[in-house]
């Protein structure tokens, strides 16, 4: 709970934020972002055009704790379609060697597998792998189950009022 005072025009209001977080129906919830796991396949491209109609990203990881504490690891081997690897946000498709994020957050953490990112005949998409966690340059034309992310809704009493995390209330 977050208790936030606020004074205007000589008044107080005094509003209650629970650090619960809601997504809708079909996505998961963890440290209040909400992860869309796909049951079908496409390329990156075609995965990254699906989430952004869905107002989200291909999902970016920002650092160990944010890894470490995810859902990821614990619903990749069980909901992959493929049974092989994962779309995710990362690609070095403007400049190779420079991997960037495609919401456009900074690209600091790196898992790659061993040998990876290899370029091997072009690759320039990142997609995790399932047994492991770790990642792959791979073929983006290759069709590969993906993850979205975006920031949860945060619940103000029984309503839930935007797109907001905790840090933003605060």
């Amino acid at each position: 709970m977050f208790w936030l005072y606020t004074c205007t025009n000589n008044m107080f209001f005094f509003v209650v934020f629970s650090a619960h977080c809601h997504c809708q129906q079909g996505w998961r919830e963890y440290n209040n972002k909400c992860y869309f796991f796909s049951t079908d396949t496409k390329s990156w491209m075609e995965a990254n055009a699906y989430c952004m109609g869905l107002n989200t990203n291909l999902m970016s990881i920002q650092d160990i704790h944010e890894r470490v504490r995810s859902c990821v690891n614990d619903f990749l081997i069980q909901l992959s379609p493929t049974g092989i690897s994962l779309w995710m946000g990362g690609h070095d498709s403007v400049t190779e060697g420079g991997w960037e994020w495609s919401d456009g957050s900074p690209f600091r953490y790196i898992r790659w597998s061993t040998g990876n990112p290899d370029d091997y005949y072009g690759e320039d998409c990142l997609s995790i792998l399932i047994n492991n966690g770790y990642w792959n340059d791979d073929n983006c034309e290759s069709k590969r189950g993906y993850i979205c992310k975006r920031k949860g809704k945060i619940c103000c009493f029984n309503f839930c009022c935007s797109h907001l995390q905790t840090e933003d209330i605060i």
